[in-house]
């Protein structure tokens, strides 16, 4: 049976940026920490990693494929808090001082983020299982105007090994998804997806 027909939206605006360290991930399924915030969104980017391959026979082509393998991020924010930066990079937080050392691992993490549309429609996404990268920022003095200085925070997601999943994807533009869904949407780490069930 077909689903709905999404209703008109579009792209407004970008929030709700907030990560879940991934603690098992095996052939009995996936677990999540808790859902935290990580800093007030400004922009996010991703980039599929593909694999393609092109067959030709007879001076034509007679295949062409691409199958999606990982997804890169960048997002932009306003600054990580130094707690939430060990975190994500697997860093020593101790008394108020963060203890970055040669060797230290980042730990795989989930990645979750709202994008606000028209019409009154939002977007619900889940990156599943990533790992950050030492982030990138730039400081630099004020002069006539206040300049103000940002995170960029790059992370590779790979598809986990419980299921293959890289991304769950939702759009409150097709009536399919359920306020049910949408309010559960960011209470946990994504382990399943979530469904309309109430209770």
């Amino acid at each position: 049976m077909a689903g709905n027909v999404s209703k008109k939206s579009n792209r407004i605006n970008v929030k709700n940026l907030v990560m879940a360290l991934l603690l098992t991930d095996t052939a009995e399924g996936a677990t999540y920490g808790n859902v935290e915030s990580i800093s007030p969104a400004m922009q996010v980017q991703l980039t599929p990693s593909l694999s393609s391959g092109t067959l030709h026979g007879d001076g034509v082509q007679q295949e062409n494929i691409a199958k999606l393998n990982g997804i890169a991020m960048v997002m932009d924010v306003n600054k990580v808090k130094i707690e939430t930066r060990a975190k994500m990079l697997g860093h020593t937080y101790e008394n108020g001082v963060l203890i970055e050392k040669a060797g230290d691992e980042a730990p795989y993490i989930a990645v979750g983020y709202l994008v606000e549309g028209t019409n009154k429609c939002n977007e619900y996404v889940w990156l599943l299982k990533g790992r950050a990268q030492p982030f990138n920022s730039t400081v630099q003095q004020s002069t006539d105007n206040i300049n103000f200085s940002t995170d960029s925070i790059n992370i590779n997601f790979i598809p986990r090994d419980c299921d293959g999943a890289l991304r769950y994807f939702a759009d409150s533009a097709n009536a399919d998804l359920t306020e049910v869904q949408i309010g559960k949407w960011f209470s946990s780490g994504p382990s399943k997806p979530v469904v309309a069930q109430a209770g």
